[in-house]
């Protein structure tokens, strides 16, 4: 787990270095984390459709050595995703601040929490995600919750910019069932969920799932309960200087998803920016 911040991270980053039995154990996983690791290892061999000794290989693929430490891993990652804003603050010391001063501490703060989440993000899932996100023939809708939802709007506004066909879901209910009504199996759903998950925005991709829409969820490293949903998942760190989680590293690979549409769509977005620029 070298490098990583969860299980769930070392085991999308180490995807690539899996058997395919290997992978089932991994996707099991993360389609119930972090429940499914607290199980003996015979249930979750079972969940996987593999054996126990599979269990144990993919574990040694992400620097594990044994299950009963997988399941310390998760605990500990449990009382992590668990901890109120003014726990995390104090724990990071109240006077963090003092050596370096608030402006030193936030920069290295953020500047950390942005190379770390793009280290987690594994090449093949971003660029998949932007393909989605690029395909003029799938609709494309953004969701959030009680903060997440202004990086679900700000990424709504500019690939609203770049291509047709983009919509963001509000916050209310009547916003969601609307928007229920509406989707189609070649819809791809945008969602943001982070620690202290909102049951309003796990509950709208899962109904979403069952109208067959291709899901990518941005959340935390600990995984909001959507991810058993989510067809593609992208986490960042949520450390702040401040008692309140930060989105500034999940506002940072929003806009490199942004940039990748542009890149995907070739010259055809900026002339279409232009023109937005003269009509306004």
């Amino acid at each position: 787990m070298q490098g990583s911040r969860t299980l769930a991270e070392a085991l999308k980053k180490s995807f690539d270095v899996m058997s395919p039995s290997e992978k089932k154990v991994a996707r099991a996983l993360i389609a119930e984390y972090p429940v499914a690791g607290l199980e003996p290892v015979v249930k979750l061999a079972e969940r996987a459709s593999v054996s126990a000794p599979t269990v144990f290989r993919m574990l040694a693929k992400v620097g594990i050595q044994s299950y009963p430490r997988m399941q310390e891993i998760l605990r500990e990652e449990i009382a992590l995703r668990t901890t109120s804003p003014i726990d995390q603050y104090e724990a990071m010391g109240e006077g963090s601040g003092a050596e370096h001063g608030v402006l030193g501490s936030a920069k290295d703060v953020f500047v950390g929490g942005i190379t770390s989440s793009f280290a987690a993000v594994p090449s093949s899932e971003f660029d998949q995600v932007v393909r989605l996100l690029a395909d003029p023939k799938r609709c494309i809708w953004t969701v959030g919750g009680r903060y997440s939802s202004l990086v679900a709007e700000y990424l709504s506004i500019h690939l609203r910019l770049l291509r047709p066909g983009v919509r963001h879901v509000g916050r209310s209910e009547s916003d969601k069932s609307l928007a229920l009504l509406d989707f189609g199996p070649r819809d791809v759903l945008v969602a943001f969920d982070y620690r202290r998950y909102q049951e309003t925005t796990v509950s709208f991709v899962a109904r979403a799932k069952e109208r067959r829409v291709s899901t990518v969820l941005f959340t935390d490293p600990w995984l909001s309960p959507a991810a058993k949903c989510a067809d593609y998942l992208v986490s960042s760190s949520v450390e702040a200087p401040s008692p309140f989680d930060s989105l500034v590293p999940a506002l940072a690979l929003a806009e490199t998803v942004v940039a990748g549409v542009v890149a995907q769509l070739g010259p055809e977005p900026l002339g279409r920016v232009q023109a937005f620029d003269e009509w306004e």
